[in-house]
């Protein structure tokens, strides 16, 4: 939707100015300032539909739709991501479920969105969640910050994500807990607490495995990037229940880590 809404936008304003200004020699120009017109227009469109999402429930999914299609206009037209995705099949239509996936670029949770057909919420870190419209637009989603400055602030956003995954939203963590040596795919950090969350919710856990994201930084927005993605199996709850959060980090780091190569 957001994607034909935005060349939609372009046309419009191209047909209205080669009209205007009847002079072929500015179509490029037209073209230009189109897309320019055409972001900005998009940005308004998503602000209108603040009221909707900040009463509606997280898991409403015409407001899944409309941030789904937001995100893959980004990765079309300004990232220039092309996905692969290995393993779909994997992902449960229903259930309580935490989605566990390394991260090596800022376009991490637009791939997630791309993966995921089913409401999914994030556990952003604090300074992503302050960040004007960005912070609200979680806020809308059901995302909760972790405040690593505070036990106290991560123990009470613990126990709202629990409830939120409780109530059917996927909740997308990140856990080696901030983008970590953007040059190697493969996990190079782990932190046990962040599967704590899924622990305590009795949730099952699916792990993902997301290659290549390390070149976008060097390519985008003027080079295409192929991104290579792996659902694995998911894994119980039921099977991993008696591990310690430890445990469960070892053996998740291990699966997604599998299918990465430096």
């Amino acid at each position: 939707m957001i994607s034909i809404l935005f060349l939609l936008l372009i046309a419009i304003f191209m047909y209205f100015m080669t009209t205007v200004v009847q002079n072929l020699w500015f179509l490029p120009l037209w073209f230009v300032l189109g897309i320019v017109v055409g972001f900005f227009g998009i940005v308004l469109f998503v602000l209108i539909q603040f009221p909707i999402f900040k009463y509606t429930k997280f898991s409403n999914k015409y407001k899944y739709y409309v941030c789904r299609s937001t995100s893959h206009w980004l990765i079309v037209f300004f990232l220039r991501l092309k996905i692969k995705i290995t393993g779909k099949e994997n992902i449960p239509n229903d259930g309580l479920l935490t989605v566990f996936a390394n991260h090596k670029s800022y376009a991490d949770p637009f791939i997630m969105f791309e993966i995921m057909k089913r409401p999914t919420t994030f556990t952003p870190k604090m300074s992503v969640y302050k960040a004007p419209l960005i912070g609200t637009l979680l806020k809308y989603l059901g995302a909760f910050p972790i405040d690593r400055s505070s036990d106290r602030n991560t123990a009470r956003a613990m126990v709202d994500a629990i409830k939120v995954i409780k109530d059917g939203m996927a909740m997308a963590i990140f856990p080696e807990g901030g983008i970590k040596d953007r040059n190697d795919d493969k996990m190079v950090a782990m932190r046990a607490g962040a599967y704590r969350v899924a622990m305590k919710a009795g949730a099952d856990l699916l792990p993902i495995s997301i290659q290549n994201t390390t070149a976008i930084k060097y390519r985008a927005p003027f080079r295409s990037t192929k991104i290579y993605v792996v659902v694995h199996p998911v894994i119980k709850y039921e099977d991993i229940k008696h591990l310690t959060t430890l445990e469960v980090a070892d053996k998740m780091f291990n699966i997604i880590n599998q299918k990465l190569v430096k």
